[in-house]
């Protein structure tokens, strides 16, 4: 099984010519004259379902690309789509995608400038490339954490992962509770009201795309750094700890499953002053990432972003 940090050691990093603009492809991101570019890809059966509602794929694909953007400071402008046709489309589908879409598109303010479209034989891809001007000389990268930062979430975390979690293995729940975190999993919302905290005040920052954990890890990791975090302050919502009550061994998993879309990022003592944003614990020199209020060892070796 090739994890995707040794796809991008040995085949992308191979043999390419590092440049500024590619951040050492240690980030989601790359800045070209001025504008910060980001790709992101959804495949059915991986983050959306055949049953799902095309209106709610369309807003996925949008808003998990929209987070990786605003998780650097950068506010989105323009965006490419390139759209892999599977067995599952038809005109009506392609009516009610494009028709959320395009709504979407309008209400965070991008446009379209260009793309591809093949047919598939399979499964549906979807995949947009998104970029807007940096205006700022900083670029709030993984890798520039210090160590006197504290670690900084916004929003709540589990709720993805619990809502698709509940969708593929149908677990009995409270139907109000079970339809918001169905809800959270099918459609992100991705804080762009943050955007200019994360370029003002942010010392490293990334989207939470892969789990909590994880790309925690990866700050760490490019920061040269470890952290110490509280399970206790993670931010959860009402129906996530009624969840967790209930079904306590999924505690760890809501630290290593994706699709929250919510920033994860380091910086000075105080930002959780701001809405939406609170405290979970610190950088430290110490490398590797420590629970302090839980026994729950080895989560990383339990995660794994691979490609087959």
């Amino acid at each position: 099984m090739l994890k995707e940090t040794d796809f991008i050691k040995n085949y992308i990093k191979k043999g390419t010519k590092q440049t500024k603009h590619s951040l050492n492809f240690e980030d989601d991101i790359a800045i070209v004259d001025n504008y910060a570019y980001s790709t992101d890809t959804i495949s059915e059966d991986i983050h959306f379902f055949s049953d799902d509602d095309p209106k709610t794929i369309a807003k996925k694909l949008i808003r998990a690309n929209i987070s990786d953007l605003i998780s650097k400071g950068v506010k989105p402008k323009f965006c490419l789509l390139n759209f892999s046709s599977g067995k599952l489309i038809n005109q009506r589908w392609l009516d009610s995608f494009f028709k959320s879409f395009h709504q979407d598109m309008k209400s965070y303010n991008l446009n379209l400038i260009g793309g591809d479209t093949i047919a598939t034989k399979n499964k549906t891809v979807l995949s947009l490339t998104i970029f807007g001007p940096v205006n700022s000389k900083k670029i709030i990268k993984r890798s520039t954490a210090k160590f006197s930062d504290f670690i900084y979430v916004s929003g709540t975390i589990g709720d993805a992962f619990i809502g698709m979690s509940i969708k593929k293995k149908q677990i009995k729940f409270d139907k109000k509770a079970k339809e918001k975190l169905i809800s959270k999993y099918l459609v992100p919302e991705p804080q762009t009201n943050l955007t200019n905290l994360i370029r003002n005040k942010a010392n490293a920052a990334t989207d939470i795309s892969d789990g909590l954990l994880n790309d925690l890890n990866n700050i760490c990791t490019t920061s040269k750094l470890g952290a110490e975090i509280k399970f206790s302050s993670i931010p959860k919502s009402k129906e996530v700890i009624k969840f967790l009550s209930m079904y306590k061994r999924y505690e760890k998993q809501i630290l290593i499953g994706g699709d929250d879309y919510q920033i994860l990022f380091t910086g000075p003592k105080g930002l959780e002053k701001y809405k939406n944003v609170t405290k979970i614990g610190r950088m430290t020199r110490k490398k590797g990432i420590k629970i302090t209020d839980k026994n729950f060892n080895n989560l990383l070796e339990g995660f794994t972003h691979s490609l087959y």
